[in-house]
């Protein structure tokens, strides 16, 4: 076929037509994109009309997190009311996964008085997202009260606790970051703000003991610490114990770590692995880190209940590694209430 008969051919029709329409539709693409693109300003308006339902004067504020288990993304102080509107991600939901929420943290006379509006914005890996209601979430105004600290057995809602979960941290570091602006009072102090191993520890829960015998002299450092639980694995309250070799003593389970008790059970068999063991040894059991590897990845360790013995792990990894930090706190004079 010569280079005229092509261009006179039905196949050369055709490919000139989808060019055209190929064209066309790049064209139209380009410029509905341009027509609808929402900057982040805008987008930020359209979220804050949505809580308040008009347009409010406001002054940005520069992010921190002051929670482990949030982060913090965007934050605002309210100038026509004086409250903060606050867009916190929470973590720890179902699978490891995140919810995205816009805040409403009411302040009166400087003081955080409440939580308003809650709307969420965005999540990761949560399944039954769609089963939380505007019922369920105006439950953190209905029993907030100063100085709680949410978790998911206070909010009643047809979800899977982990999603409950994640809720519950956006709110708390909400919180967080409000009490430490300027200007706001009541705010609580996290004294173990710079200890080790905090990543998977819900701090403003947990507590210490520094022991002493008859004669004033350190026989140990006891714990209660309560975990942030991982993917399927829910939050794990534990007693422990840390002898002056900064070795775990003792471990007792009081609450909570797996989906169901036969979980837990399995979870637990694993205690006798950790007592008797220091950083460096509990290291050991994931491969000289503390980062989850995975179910089977620890032959030191039964699987079975992997993601609940990884919350055990975190709890005995932060007693161990911290008896200098709650030594020197009891030396320092803090309280530990």
């Amino acid at each position: 076929m010569t280079a005229k008969q092509f261009f006179k051919s039905n196949v050369f029709k055709c490919i000139a037509a989808l060019l055209c329409v190929l064209l066309v539709c790049g064209v139209f693409l380009t410029l509905m994109n341009a027509l609808m693109y929402v900057s982040p300003e805008e987008e930020t308006d359209r979220a804050i009309n949505k809580i308040y339902g008009q347009s409010v004067k406001k002054e940005k504020l520069a992010v921190a997190n002051y929670f482990g288990n949030a982060d913090i993304e965007e934050a605002y102080h309210i100038l026509d009311d004086g409250n903060y509107l606050i867009r916190s991600k929470g973590k720890n939901g179902y699978e490891g996964g995140t919810v995205t929420c816009w805040i409403v943290v009411l302040v009166k006379s400087g003081k955080i008085s409440g939580i308003g509006k809650i709307a969420i914005t965005g999540n990761e890996k949560q399944s039954y997202i769609d089963r939380v209601s505007d019922k369920a979430l105006n439950q953190f105004g209905q029993i907030y009260t100063e100085g709680i600290y949410y978790s998911p057995d206070l909010i009643t809602n047809a979800t899977v606790t982990g999603t409950k979960t994640a809720i519950c941290n956006a709110v708390n570091g909400a919180i967080y970051f409000v009490n430490a602006q300027p200007g706001i009072t009541g705010g609580t102090v996290n004294i173990y703000e710079n200890f080790l191993y905090t990543g998977n520890i819900e701090t403003n829960l947990t507590k210490h003991e520094v022991l002493y015998d008859e004669e004033k002299n350190v026989t140990g450092v006891k714990y209660t610490v309560v975990t942030s639980g991982y993917a399927h694995a829910t939050s794990m309250t534990l007693e422990i114990l840390v002898g002056t070799d900064k070795k775990i003593t003792s471990i007792t389970h009081v609450k909570g770590g797996g989906t169901n008790d036969d979980y837990i059970n399995k979870a637990l068999k694993n205690i006798p692995m950790f007592v008797g063991k220091g950083v460096d040894e509990l290291l050991n059991f994931y491969n000289g880190g503390f980062e989850y590897p995975g179910e089977g990845k620890s032959d030191l360790l039964q699987t079975g209940a992997s993601e609940s013995t990884y919350t055990l792990f975190n709890a005995a990894l932060f007693a161990a590694g911290n008896y200098d930090n709650c030594i020197a706190l009891e030396e320092g004079g803090e309280e530990n209430e």
